[in-house]
């Protein structure tokens, strides 16, 4: 393999895995930077999801990586955290109730580092990041992911 193309494969995938690494996977917590409040799950909007918000108090989320992307499942619902193709002001954001698997790429995430224990959160299927516009407690996912209300602090916790 000549020089060039080694080199090149080593400025790829170098940046990915340390940025790999640097994700914190397990329990953890998820607060945005801007608002300083965490990502929590709320209100059933029907049968088979439920809302997401923000508030003071934490809940614990399970971060895996899977594959390529990583996944973030609520710890104690075991419901797992997805963008939906539903629009108002934004993508709207849910836990999946039922038990069986998102596998289109609503469930999938891609997690980048922006700041030394800062996140963003960008969605696979749809390319948006998590966002929150401070004047509700709503989420919700906007492709611009371009200033701090699209990063997220994302700490381990004990399960």
């Amino acid at each position: 393999m000549s020089t060039s193309i080694l080199l090149g494969f080593t400025l790829v995938l170098v940046p990915a895995i340390l940025a790999h690494q640097l994700v914190p996977t397990g329990c953890v917590t998820i607060a945005n930077r801007r608002v300083e409040r965490y990502l929590v799950s709320s209100t059933d909007y029907d049968v088979d999801r439920r809302h997401v918000e923000y508030e003071r108090d934490a809940e614990t989320w399970i971060v895996t990586w899977e594959g390529s992307y990583y996944r973030i499942t609520h710890a104690k619902l075991g419901e797992d955290f997805y963008e939906s193709e539903y629009y108002r002001n934004g993508n709207y954001l849910f836990t999946w109730k039922p038990k069986t698997r998102i596998t289109d790429g609503g469930a999938s995430w891609i997690i980048t580092p922006t700041d030394p224990g800062f996140f963003q959160i960008k969605n696979v299927k749809f390319g948006h990041c998590l966002y929150t516009n401070e004047m509700n407690s709503w989420i919700c996912a906007y492709k611009d992911c371009d200033n701090s209300r699209y990063e997220w602090k994302i700490s381990s916790v004990k399960c």
